[in-house]
């Protein structure tokens, strides 16, 4: 299948947690994650889990989707689309899940991802972009610029849930 660059909405967050504490980790993260969007972080030996809080996902996923695919056909001849995104506004979280799940939108997946940082953090997006194939070695400081021009530019506070990761 090959590897494509994605962007997406970091669902769930999973930080092998090697010689942190939890404490440790929820500091470190707090720098480039709004921790309140989350619910209470869950752990076991290994790792630290952080799941989006439903009402975040069922208020702003789709509201930042429409945002993020507008930004993304500016300067573009890339066609995307988006008409079928606003079919999704006022789902419920279980019905939104399983759409994505299910892979019926084009910029509304279910993926695995992975979240530059210091920390090996891996994660469950919903991503909203989607392109071709990858074939590069170095691009951490690439999808942090994304990321970070993503941040800038949004004022939707689900924003620091974006990740950007090669899939497939």
């Amino acid at each position: 299948m090959g590897q494509f660059l994605s962007c997406g909405i970091a669902k769930s967050i999973f930080v092998e947690k090697a010689s942190y504490t939890k404490e440790e980790i929820l500091k470190k993260l707090a720098k480039s994650i709004d921790l309140n969007i989350y619910k209470e972080p869950k752990e076991n030996e290994e790792y630290l889990f952080l799941d989006l809080k439903e009402n975040i996902i069922e208020k702003y996923a789709v509201k930042f989707i429409e945002e993020q695919l507008e930004i993304a056909k500016e300067n573009s001849n890339k066609l995307y689309n988006t008409s079928n995104i606003e079919e999704l506004e006022n789902k419920k979280y279980d019905e939104l899940m399983q759409i994505a799940d299910r892979k019926e939108y084009e910029s509304f997946q279910l993926l695995e991802g992975d979240l530059a940082d210091d920390l090996t953090i891996i994660a469950d997006i919903i991503i909203f972009l989607l392109d071709g194939k990858v074939i590069m070695e170095c691009y951490n400081v690439m999808f942090r610029y994304f990321r970070n021009q993503i941040i800038r530019n949004s004022t939707n506070p689900i924003k620091t849930a974006t990740v950007i990761s090669i899939v497939g």
